[in-house]
């Protein structure tokens, strides 16, 4: 039996379109997935990026698949995470670098190149993360985040010292405290604050856990030393860390005597006589001191006496650390032999027609042979006959006087001297030391007076010789009349630059003339004026201003916990401030020195210890009115009262409210100058002017 089929050739064909459609949005559909790119996470060409202010560039890859066109504007954008490496908030994401092009279709992939990239100061984690992501691109693509990246920016212009580079001994101590603190200095020498960074610290090369201030206290011995944590850029930056700091107890340091070679501590002035220190190490600091005297220059462990005038106590000072001072128990030192105990002076001018007395002293025994010498030639040889001996010189030569001593040392003394002829003169004018810029009268006076002689060396006169000399005291080019070598200037006289004169009465020198000084007296209340009167609240400044004068020299200091803190670097009679605190100004006239009264400066209205002296009355919240600082704001003792430029009282009254002149003023303000006395419990306090200005 035959069974036939009938197949519908329309039914086929729908079935082969079928598939064929198929196969199309298949491949259409690979295709639009193929043509979708991608940008792969980025990569750092480097290990890390180590910046400083003078090298800061580094270079990011990263590569885009192949695909379909991107539009013509289209920029990729390099973009660094927050510290932590995430990218979830998009106020902590910084954009690094755009860079342009790869936006037509590619078959291929291609690498987007990022390059002179600089990272932000204050940059410094070892967990930055970088991306990229396109700007115009819909829908938006965003690369696969980077691995961990290492970033910091440091300051390489730095000098790190810990504690002044001074090690730390502590002596006759069971347990101690000490604090290191971090100075920083940049290269031209200006104070860097160290609460500018974050800190490590480290104790025989190991991490201190926990401490990352600019100082630390240190309860143990041990090494150590502060570095800023710069991860893996250390290597990179090695100036970035502090010296090392020893600290050490030495427990005893009674043991150290003075000693010497010699079998005790007698001498004969001919022999060697060197004192020593038991301990000798370079890196102490020595002083020996002779009668309770430091000895200038003698800071080295040993110590070899002159040949004069060596016996006494001596003691040896033995600075092991500022945290360890010990002084020696004294020896005495014997001269078995003689000594000048007065000897001659150095150098001397011979006057025109004058003969110079040589004098000296010596406890050499009486009877002992004595001669005087000019250059080679004795001028005279005698014995002595008492303690003090002397020779008259009329003539420019070298002096010398030897005396065999008829002691148990037979001892040979000698002093000399180099008498020489003046070309000119100079004459040196000022104040004894410690005079008070409160003193009435001030008195000035001759200081010194010297010959100079050939070579430029000055040559000081004795007290004698400036009888020879006529003086003369001038002010402003004026003779002031007076002829004495002093002369006394009172505070309510007109100021001015004054002068002494001389002349040399046998004719040879006159109208020598001193330095000018200028005498420009200080107030006792020196008030320091600031604008604007208060730091303004949005992180500006203000200027403090002293009485400026061309012969003042300006130190300002800022008072913290009770301690004068220099300011360095601040010379002018002007101080930019910009955080509140107490500041004052030390000012040096040719005369004296006088601080200034300490102000308090804050950051409202009102706050800072100053009396501003400009008011703005223009309804704009700013300097409306005067304001006194809360020393004497609304209080009940102090009385205010201000005058109008006509010498009317404009506003009188105690417990003032800073509420002068939009509230109380007699004149509505509208005059351009006021005048003002503050006075507490009926004494003056603070006086001056105020500008108002609309």
């Amino acid at each position: 039996m035959h069974i036939h089929l009938k197949i519908n050739k329309r039914d086929i064909m729908k079935k082969k379109l079928n598939q064929l459609l198929l196969i199309c949005l298949l491949f259409i559909n690979f295709y639009e997935l193929s043509a979708q790119r991608i940008i792969e996470a980025p990569e750092l060409q480097d290990f890390a990026v180590c910046a400083n202010p003078t090298d800061n560039s580094f270079i990011v890859t990263a590569v885009i698949s192949s695909g379909n066109s991107l539009p013509a504007d289209n920029e990729f954008i390099l973009e660094l995470s927050n510290i932590s490496g995430d990218f979830s908030d998009p106020t902590q994401i910084q954009e690094l670098a755009r860079v342009g092009g790869f936006n037509n279709g590619s078959l291929i992939e291609q690498e987007i190149r990022f390059e002179n990239i600089s990272i932000p100061e204050g940059t410094s984690s070892e967990t930055y993360r970088l991306r990229v992501r396109t700007s115009t691109a819909s829908p938006e693509i965003i690369s696969a985040i980077s691995e961990e990246v290492a970033m910091y920016f440091f300051r390489d212009d730095l000098d790190i010292f810990l504690n002044n580079r001074e090690d730390v001994i502590f002596c006759n101590v069971t347990s101690f405290t000490k604090t290191l603190t971090i100075t920083l200095f940049d290269l031209d020498d200006n104070i860097v604050d160290p609460n500018d960074f974050q800190w490590e610290w480290f104790k025989d090369n190991a991490l201190i856990v926990g401490e990352s201030g600019s100082s630390i206290e240190v309860t143990t011995e041990g090494e150590y030393f502060a570095r800023i944590p710069l991860g893996s850029c250390i290597p990179v930056f090695p100036f970035s860390r502090s010296n090392n700091v020893d600290v050490s107890l030495l427990g005893d340091v009674s043991a150290v005597t003075i000693e010497t070679t010699a079998p005790d501590f007698s001498f004969c002035p001919n022999e060697n006589k060197e004192l020593m220190s038991s301990i000798i190490d370079f890196s102490y600091d020595y002083q020996w001191y002779k009668d309770d005297i430091a000895l200038e220059e003698e800071t080295a462990p040993t110590i070899t006496l002159p040949d004069n005038d060596f016996g006494g106590n001596y003691i040896l000072e033995v600075n092991f650390s500022d945290d360890c001072i010990f002084r020696t128990a004294p020896v005495m030192v014997v001269n078995e032999g003689s000594s000048i105990t007065q000897p001659l002076p150095p150098q001397l001018i011979l006057l025109p027609n004058q003969t110079l007395n040589l004098q000296i002293t010596t406890d050499a025994p009486i009877g002992s042979p004595i001669r005087w010498i000019a250059d080679t030639n004795i001028q005279n040889q005698a014995t002595l006959t008492s303690p003090t001996t002397s020779f008259d010189a009329v003539f420019v030569a070298n002096y010398r006087v030897e005396i065999d001593a008829l002691d148990s040392c037979n001892s040979m003394l000698s002093s000399e001297t180099d008498i020489f002829s003046p070309l000119s003169f100079e004459i040196v004018i000022g104040t004894s030391e410690g005079i008070s810029c409160d003193q009435d009268p001030i008195t000035i006076e001759l200081i010194e007076m010297f010959g100079r002689i050939s070579g430029g060396l000055l040559v000081p006169l004795t007290d004698d010789q400036l009888t020879f000399f006529d003086f003369e005291w001038f002010k402003d080019g004026v003779s002031t009349g007076d002829t004495s070598m002093s002369l006394d200037i009172a505070q309510s006289e007109e100021e001015g630059s004054f002068e002494l004169r001389a002349n040399l009465r046998t004719g040879e020198f006159t109208n020598i003339v001193s330095n000018n000084l200028p005498v420009t007296f200080l107030s006792n209340d020196i008030v320091l004026n600031a604008t604007p009167p208060f730091l303004p609240i949005d992180g500006g400044t203000l200027i403090l201003t002293a009485p400026l004068d061309s012969d003042f020299t300006y130190e300002w200091f800022r008072v913290v916990n009770g301690e004068n803190e220099l300011i360095e670097n601040e010379n002018e009679n002007e101080l930019l401030v910009v955080e509140a605190g107490s500041y004052f100004v030390r000012i040096t006239s040719p005369l004296c020195s006088m601080d200034s009264l300490v102000i308090e400066i804050g950051s409202e209205a009102g706050s800072s210890g100053i009396i501003p002296n400009v008011v703005t009355p223009n309804s704009d919240g700013i300097n409306d009115n005067w304001l006194l600082p809360p020393s004497l704001f609304n209080q009940q003792e102090v009385e205010v009262t201000i005058y109008n430029a006509r010498g009317q009282v404009d506003f009188i009254s105690s417990s003032y409210q800073n509420n002068w002149p939009r509230e109380n003023s007699k004149s509505l303000g509208q005059d351009s100058f006021y005048y003002y006395i503050i006075t507490k419990n009926n004494s003056v306090v603070r006086k001056g002017s105020i500008t108002v200005m609309r």
